[in-house]
């Protein structure tokens, strides 16, 4: 078993880049999932919200997780990850486009009681566009930022993007994937309950990978 200690220890030393409420999270899948004995890639999806200050910028100390829970990689994504590994080695052409990450989120899930599939390659009704395409709803897929936190079991990459204060104000959004870098492969895909984004307020959006 993992020691909440050794957690508490993690989120202080890398300088609260987890909430509490994310190590809890990966606590009880360890336990309940026997991740020390199977190695298993799993993801969790975390939704934080920040008041925002004067300038648009997120107020970090002030976030709150709405959010918190496993989310589905499809299979689309894990044969990307398939693909990534071969890449170079097969002499294939495309080159860091399986690469994460991308985020999309949408409003088609009816407040998450649509369940994500294996199947699934897209979101039920997309809000966020391709990056490069027409910019319907205001805002292009944001590119996702990584940071390596690799605290003993995991090992880790957090993915986290931004819906900013001016965009996307007054949408339900119950959906979220995350994309690799073709802008076309979903890696993996999360319904919940609506958070209605309002104007003042960032939206991050945290993928945990952990393998």
């Amino acid at each position: 078993m993992i020691s909440k200690k050794k957690l508490q220890v993690w989120n202080q030393s890398s300088g609260g880049i987890y909430f509490l409420e994310e190590l809890e999270m990966f606590e009880r899948d360890y336990k309940d999932n026997g991740l020390s004995d199977v190695v298993r890639m799993r993801g969790f999806l975390s939704i934080v919200e920040y008041p925002a200050d004067d300038d648009g910028s997120p107020i970090k100390e002030k976030g709150r997780v709405l959010e918190a829970n496993k989310n589905l990689i499809v299979n689309v994504g894990r044969a990307s990850l398939a693909s990534l590994q071969r890449t170079t080695a097969a002499g294939l052409t495309t080159i860091g486009v399986f690469d994460l990450g991308l985020l999309a989120v949408g409003d088609g899930s009816s407040g998450g009681s649509s369940v994500p599939q294996p199947s699934d390659t897209g979101l039920a009704n997309e809000r966020t566009d391709p990056v490069g395409g027409p910019v319907v709803s205001g805002v292009t897929r944001p590119t996702l930022s990584v940071s390596t936190p690799a605290p003993s079991p995991f090992t880790t990459n957090l993915w986290s993007a931004q819906i900013g204060t001016t965009q996307l104000n007054g949408v339900d959004i119950d959906e979220a994937a995350l994309f690799c870098l073709d802008d076309a492969t979903m890696f993996s895909y999360r319904t919940f309950a609506a958070q209605t984004k309002a104007s003042g307020f960032v939206l991050e959006f945290r993928w945990s990978i952990l393998m």
